[in-house]
């Protein structure tokens, strides 16, 4: 993606839902400093509205990120086009303005567009396929499926815990056996975005933990992975799932006891 800003050109990170394209975003901007925005495009935006952000991020030089960009209506892609190319063409060039909307708006040169994709087919619907114009403004980068155990064991040793990779591991363990035997409803989530929910809020009770003075060891750091697991999960599960999920944490974490939800 940076080979892509340095030619001048956005980022367009695609590929299945929970594969990271907008985090990968959002850590690179951070990385450089760049304050990123993230907006998620439906149907129901026009090119006024788009022109409208546009015109926002090039003057106080933020990033925009454009989740799921193929939804938005196929003229309105088109007409988009055309304006992320002026934009585009400044930035490049190093102007001090450039003119959207019929208006000659000054120029941040740190300013970036990117987009993410989600699949046009199958199991998405409502998903467009772009057009070259646009695509050619863009340096594509496939994301496929991420590396959980590893994203799971960095967040935990940068939480403060001590048996992350084991810790890790063994959370990823209880993911994926839930995705495998229990019910398949439309609201489960298995994917990343759950699974990094679980980790930030264990971070929070290891924290709240050494607050209150208390020694924290492996047997201590267990038991607040599987309090955050449940406290984040069993809500989200039908009652016969639930019962069936609170097994598999059994085998996953054996001899661990658990506490009450409140």
């Amino acid at each position: 993606m940076t080979q892509g800003m340095r030619m001048g050109l956005g980022g367009n990170p695609y590929g299945p839902a929970g594969t990271g394209k907008t985090e990968s975003v959002k850590a690179l901007g951070g990385l450089f400093g760049r304050q990123v925005l993230v907006f998620n495009c439906d149907e129901g935006i026009d090119v006024q509205s788009m022109g409208r952000i546009f015109i926002g991020l090039v003057k106080c030089g933020a990033w925009g990120c454009f989740d799921e960009f193929n939804r938005l209506e196929e003229a309105v892609l088109s007409a988009v086009s055309m304006q992320i190319q002026t934009i585009q063409a400044a930035i490049k060039t190093k102007q001090q303005s450039c003119s959207l909307l019929g208006r000659e708006i000054e120029l941040n040169v740190n300013s970036g567009i990117f987009i993410t994709l989600n699949p046009a087919g199958k199991g998405y619907g409502g998903r467009q396929k772009l057009p070259d114009n646009l695509k050619q403004l863009f340096r594509p980068v496939a994301m496929s499926r991420p590396d959980n155990d590893l994203i799971a064991e960095v967040i935990l040793f940068s939480e403060g815990f001590k048996q992350a990779k084991t810790l890790g591991k063994k959370l990823v363990e209880v993911f994926t056996l839930s995705k495998e035997l229990l019910s398949k409803q439309q609201h489960y989530d298995w994917g990343l975005r759950a699974l990094k929910t679980v980790l930030r809020g264990s971070g929070v009770r290891l924290q709240e933990e050494k607050k209150a003075g208390k020694p924290v060891d492996g047997a201590v750091e267990t038991r607040l992975i599987v309090q955050a697991l449940r406290v984040n999960t069993l809500s989200k599960l039908a009652f016969n799932d639930s019962k069936l999920f609170d097994s598999l944490v059994l085998d996953v974490f054996p001899g661990v006891t658990f506490q009450d939800i409140a």
